[in-house]
């Protein structure tokens, strides 16, 4: 598995993993993690009379609607509704007739997250509450399974009964964490913020049993939040979010979101080797194929405009120029992930997304 310590420095933001080397909390900290086991009729996730607002609170939710052109292209139609269809093998997406939105999803993230706004769950409530205690208190504190050695294990009711491949009968979550830091962490400007980190590794299974399974093979998500709006019940406001999602056959997506700042959603694609968009539609594409190893869509919802930007071939730093120390690296401005606005592929204008 290629996850590590992605969330050790995202841009202006950290995001904290354990493991990573953080400073203990301290000699007096408690960690009130334990094991948990829940067992779910579904792992559908839908709105409805009782939930009327589970959508608008999974991951993608602004990012697949906010990607809608605002003028009818036949390009960019296209386009969105190829980066829609890749989306959906991570997640489980069922689009709506429409497809400028969906009605359903079916993944471990959306589900975790649900689960612990309910606060519906004993030791998720006795963990956020221990954090807001620590917040009040200005000490340090963490709430984390894998410390504890304790294991959160999911089953879907519904999925057992059909007989179903393991990976949808069975969802294991080696990580929840979640970590007050009222300094920062290290190397940081950062003050009084909560982090927490969500990890989903699929079960491994037998060779002959491996193409039953879902697409999805393991999820790390990190959130930001400032301690102040911290909240045991609901969920609460997000400043930066990242959520990194491996396949078995179509590479990775990682979806970067700032609320705050910037306000911007930014997916990374990385599947060299199957198309994901036919770029070449485009006249500002220059590449050979369409099949770069590098592949950026940003929805600016400031601006509410969508750009593409794609490299292949080029690493992500380069060696520094201006220094005589081999190990000295600068940041690749022929890598897609740096590239400015004027190198993208296309750009259009979408719908504007409230709340953002």
């Amino acid at each position: 598995m290629r996850h590590s310590c992605i969330f050790a420095a995202v841009s202006m933001t950290t995001l904290v993993l354990s493991g990573c080397g953080l400073e203990d909390t301290g000699p007096s900290a408690f960690n009130p993690a334990t094991d948990v086991d829940l067992v779910f009729s579904t792992f559908d996730l839908e709105d409805s009379e009782v939930t009327p607002d589970t959508l608008s609170n999974t991951r993608f939710w602004d990012f697949y609607r906010g990607i809608q052109p605002a003028m009818n292209n036949s390009d960019d139609l296209e386009t969105t509704g190829e980066l829609r269809s890749h989306i959906a093998l991570f997640i489980s997406a069922a689009a709506t007739d429409s497809g400028s939105s969906y009605e359903r999803v079916r993944n471990p993230l959306d589900l975790m997250n649900q689960v612990l706004a309910s606060g519906e769950v004993t030791n998720f409530q006795e963990g956020k509450r221990y954090i807001i205690q620590r917040i009040a208190d200005g000490v340090a504190g963490t709430y984390n399974t894998r410390g504890n050695g304790a294991q959160i294990n999911f089953t879907d009711q519904s999925a057992v009964l059909a007989n179903l491949s393991l990976n949808d009968q069975l969802w294991v979550y080696p990580t929840l964490d979640w970590r007050y830091l009222p300094d920062g962490p290290e190397g940081s400007d950062l003050e009084n913020k909560v982090y927490r980190t969500i990890q989903y590794v699929s079960r491994s299974v037998q060779e002959e049993d491996q193409a039953a399974q879902p697409e999805l093979v393991s999820v790390l998500a990190g959130s930001r939040f400032d301690a102040n709006s911290f909240v045991s019940l609901g969920y609460s406001p997000t400043e930066f979010a990242t959520a990194d999602y491996l396949s078995r056959n179509h590479g990775s997506i990682e979806l970067r979101q700032d609320f705050i700042d910037a306000k911007t959603d930014t997916l990374f694609i990385k599947n060299g080797d199957t198309e994901v968009i036919k770029l070449d539609r485009y006249a500002g594409y220059t590449l050979a194929d369409n099949t770069p190893d590098c592949l950026r869509i940003e929805l600016d919802y400031n601006m509410d405009i969508v750009r593409v930007f794609a490299s292949d071939g080029e690493p992500a730093r380069i060696d520094d120029p201006d220094s005589s120390d081999d190990q000295d690296t600068i940041a690749n401005p022929a890598n897609c992930s740096n590239q400015d606005n004027t190198d993208a592929v296309t750009s259009w204008a979408a719908v504007a997304v409230s709340n953002r």
